[in-house]
């Protein structure tokens, strides 16, 4: 975030906004490749005895579609940055899902780390000393990255660095096809946006765009690392109400920040020059919340295999986001209108998730520990009320209401017949 920051403070705009194009078309890859057979391959990885066997299935019809994918990139006359689809081969190699499916959610995070810090930290070294080839330079270290790390995840597993073509393996992706529109929804719901986004709005609000979409990938990632090292548990409610409370919690820290202390959050993770961007960062928190309040289901209802119900609600979601994003820039083009269709589509989505898998009980325990979280914000609005909005005031006051909020609430976060997270 750090990085970003500073890329879209002192960057060239249009370096910045390629950035911003090249890493949504590249997360777009992602769930392209990965679609409904990924997350049916984990389902079969996390309890099959013949794992290996299953996983080899999973990569032979990722790279097979992968050498599909290649030929896009002839399209780069039109779109420059359709040059990138020449690493659908390097993104398919990547087994990284296999590591949680396994039980090595360390492992799988430290090779997520990597492929998020060593792409901008070299864009960092390029922006101070070769401005001119920002791009370029992001672009070759994602390549590299995933490389070393597709090589480290290939040793931790004793699997093959890589598997051969196989036309008949591309089966998997049509018989997984209800998942596969649900993992495009997800993608959609983050930096999906900007593939729409990018015909409505200059490369300035790309940035901030970008920038924030980044950080909410952030933190919905830190999320489903949660969920992901409990996967294998994830059926039983109980551990299902400890990860929910656990991202109500975060959740409200996030909204909170963004409400209270709007000047120095966005100045801390975004940049000063965006500090009269309230509403887009505000309605940002909210869809945080609105995500978080029973985040479990969305793999729960994955592992029960509710999958055409599942596929059902996202798409509704995504269509009702569309719908008003469309209706919106009817009126104007200010960037929050991003935030707003993302804050809208997500509630929309909880709502439906809620309906559909959670008794009233369910429903009311999670709201009841959404108030009792809110309710202890009145700390950190006391301390800006006393002290203005101040870097210190800011991280004191939260500080401590994170501890307190780790204290009061210890027995509700612990999840059952676990010693620690």
């Amino acid at each position: 975030m750090l990085v970003l920051k500073y890329l879209a403070k002192y960057g060239q705009v249009a370096q910045v906004a390629g950035i911003a194009e090249v890493d949504s078309l590249i997360q777009f890859l992602i769930g392209l490749i990965g679609f409904g057979m990924q997350t049916d391959a984990i389902r079969s990885i996390s309890f099959a005895d013949d794992w290996k066997d299953q996983l080899a299935k999973a990569q032979q019809a990722r790279i097979t579609l992968s050498c599909f994918l290649m030929p896009v990139a002839l399209l780069s006359f039109h779109n420059q940055y359709f040059i990138y689809f020449l690493l659908a081969p390097v993104i398919a190699f990547s087994s990284d899902y296999a590591l949680y499916a396994r039980g090595f959610p360390l492992v799988g995070s430290w090779v997520a780390f990597l492929r998020v810090a060593a792409p901008l930290l070299s864009t960092l070294l390029a922006a101070l000393f070769f401005p001119n080839h920002v791009l370029v330079t992001y672009c070759i270290a994602t390549a590299l990255v995933y490389i070393l790390t597709n090589a480290i995840i290939a040793w931790h597993l004793k699997t093959p660095f890589y598997y051969l073509p196989n036309l008949g393996s591309l089966k998997l992706y049509l018989n997984t096809l209800p998942l596969g529109v649900i993992n495009l929804c997800f993608y959609f719901f983050g930096l999906g946006l900007l593939l729409v986004a990018q015909f409505f709005f200059d490369e300035r609000e790309l940035i901030i765009s970008f920038v924030a979409l980044k950080f909410y990938l952030i933190y919905k990632g830190a999320i489903r690392v949660i969920q992901q090292a409990f996967v294998n548990r994830m059926k039983e409610e109980a551990v299902c109400l400890s990860i929910d409370r656990i991202s109500i919690m975060m959740s409200v820290l996030f909204v909170g920040s963004i409400a209270i202390f709007p000047t120095t959050f966005i100045g801390i993770f975004f940049g000063d020059q965006f500090n009269n961007e309230y509403l887009f960062f505000v309605f940002l928190g909210c869809s945080a919340v609105s995500f978080s309040v029973w985040s479990s289901v969305n793999t729960r209802a994955l592992l029960e295999r509710q999958d055409q119900t599942f596929m059902k609600i996202a798409l509704s979601a995504v269509i009702i986001t569309l719908i008003v994003f469309f209706v919106m820039i009817q009126f104007t083009h200010t960037s929050k209108i991003i935030t707003l269709s993302l804050f809208v589509g997500e509630t929309f989505f909880a709502v439906a998730l809620a309906i559909r898998f959670l008794t009233l009980n369910q429903i009311v325990l999670r709201l009841q520990f959404l108030l009792v979280c809110v309710m202890g914000l009145a700390l950190p609005w006391v301390a800006k009320m006393w002290k203005s909005d101040q870097v210190f005031i800011y991280l004191t006051s939260f500080g401590l209401l994170g501890i307190l909020m780790l204290i009061l609430l210890r027995k509700k976060l612990i999840l059952p017949q676990t010693v620690n997270l």
